[in-house]
């Protein structure tokens, strides 16, 4: 019989995609929800469960998890032992269903993720694949490429809409997936309701199938093509003074933009999905004019 998943668990739900995650659980109406955080958090709506946590105690998450069918990891953590330590508290409590912090590019992409930046994550994606291989869980990976919003708001995909300036990474004509951090958190969504169709594999989702120079023109047309600056970097150099960085110690957002930045210009991760679960997780694809309307309002907020 199909596991039926009705008592979910999330951690970092605070976070850029564990917030979005929590909004669609929320309006399905169909779970009933429990946030593990490290310390009470008042802004959580009051009609979810909050439990908190020692993240790094396996007896304190266990305790927590008992009674729960599904446990989403939101959590935005470099050391894997995190995930890892979810993953055990996941087996410990009898959880059917374990849904791990990629929301990124393909796991399988082996060559990119082979790189500092995504080095936690793919150690844990790889033991959640064995734990599930044993019988202990199942699992479902999110799989979405560039946070669309996020990228456009934050400038990380060396797309700047208050400066005006586009950085191309070599030409910029690598099409990438970029998805909405709403559409990620109805994915998700979806993909606990449709419990048995997801069952231990990665679902591929996006808004938008375009390259960085797309995007970029886009933007152009929303904002007024005058005072635009576009240059080029060599993605190869870009890495390689990524990877300097980290070596040296420097681990900063910068460092980590750009290993994230080249995987954009990787075939291996960046020639849009070769098939994708949109219509199966309820995503909606968007035209040029609702992304230029999305740039437009995403301008206006940056600049107020």
């Amino acid at each position: 019989m199909a596991q039926t998943i009705r008592n979910v668990a999330i951690a970092g739900a605070t976070g850029n995609a564990g917030s979005n995650i929590l909004n669609a659980l929320l309006s399905s109406g169909k779970f009933t929800i429990t946030v593990l955080t490290r310390k009470p958090n008042p802004s959580l709506p009051t009609s979810i469960t909050t439990k908190v946590v020692e993240f790094d105690s396996l007896s304190s998450l266990t305790s927590a998890l008992k009674g729960q069918d599904a446990l989403i990891d939101a959590t935005s953590v470099p050391d894997p032992n995190v995930a890892i330590r979810l993953i055990d508290a996941a087996v410990a409590a009898g959880i059917h269903r374990f849904i791990p912090a990629e929301f990124s590019i393909d796991p399988t992409a082996t060559n990119c993720r082979s790189l500092p930046v995504f080095a936690g994550k793919a150690k844990a994606y790889e033991y959640l694949q064995q734990v599930a291989a044993a019988g202990k869980l199942t699992y479902t990976s999110i799989s979405n490429g560039a946070f669309l919003d996020w990228n456009l708001r934050t400038g990380f995909s060396d797309i700047d809409l208050v400066k005006k300036r586009i950085n191309l990474l070599n030409d910029g004509s690598r099409v990438t997936p970029w998805t909405l951090l709403s559409s990620v958190g109805t994915a998700v969504a979806y993909a606990l309701v449709r419990a048995e169709e997801t069952k231990n594999r990665t679902c591929y989702v996006y808004s938008i199938m375009k390259s960085q120079k797309e995007v970029g023109e886009l933007a152009q047309e929303a904002l007024g093509k005058e005072g635009w600056t576009i240059q080029s970097k060599d993605a190869a150099n870009v890495l390689e003074d990524a990877l300097a960085d980290f070596k040296a110690g420097n681990v900063t957002f910068g460092a980590i933009g750009g290993m994230i930045r080249w995987t954009l210009t990787q075939p291996e991760s960046a020639a849009g999905w070769a098939k994708d679960d949109n219509e199966l997780l309820g995503v909606q694809t968007m035209s040029d004019e609702e992304v230029k309307e999305l740039i437009k309002q995403i301008a206006a907020e940056l600049k107020a």
